[in-house]
């Protein structure tokens, strides 16, 4: 992962893996999104994209950005429910902060899912715990990099 220490360092380092200003790739997202909520829904938590999650979808899925390439480590920006209890785990989030949460990406190198909620805030779930990552994906990167995140405790409601 390179130097992240401001947006135009996060939006350099999107721009090495395909990333652009107004990239559009909706036409992916029906399949995309029909599957994490098929999946969400048989595990017995429905999951419902909305705005912030399209919105950053629409500019940012399939994209995989490297971590770490002599580990092969990426972030991969396409909505997966990595786990079983992942959804479970996104419903308890989501309860305890007050607001939906959609599945937006996973860091292949701790086997993280990164979800966003209705505000445009970003979340790592981690066998560890749940963080907060930062109001936008400006801030969400930054704090990937520079690990440790806030607690998402901290934002309960």
């Amino acid at each position: 992962m390179p130097r992240m220490e401001t947006a135009q360092d996060v939006d350099a380092w999107f721009g090495e893996h395909g990333w652009f200003p107004g990239r559009d790739v909706a036409g992916l997202l029906p399949a995309m999104l029909a599957e994490v909520m098929e999946d969400a829904r048989e595990k017995g938590f429905p999951l419902e994209p909305f705005g912030a999650a399209g919105d950053f979808l629409t500019e940012h899925a399939g994209l995989r950005l490297t971590i770490d390439a002599g580990r092969g480590d990426h972030l991969h920006l396409t909505p997966a429910l990595l786990w079983h209890s992942t959804a479970g785990a996104i419903a308890e989030l989501s309860h305890h902060l007050g607001v939906r949460l959609f599945p937006v990406g996973w860091d292949s190198s701790e086997g993280s899912p990164v979800v966003i909620d209705e505000r445009g805030r970003f979340f790592y779930l981690h066998h560890t715990g749940d963080y907060y990552m930062g109001a936008d994906k400006h801030e969400a990167m930054i704090a990937l990099a520079h690990a440790p995140m806030r607690d998402a405790e901290d934002l309960y409601v």
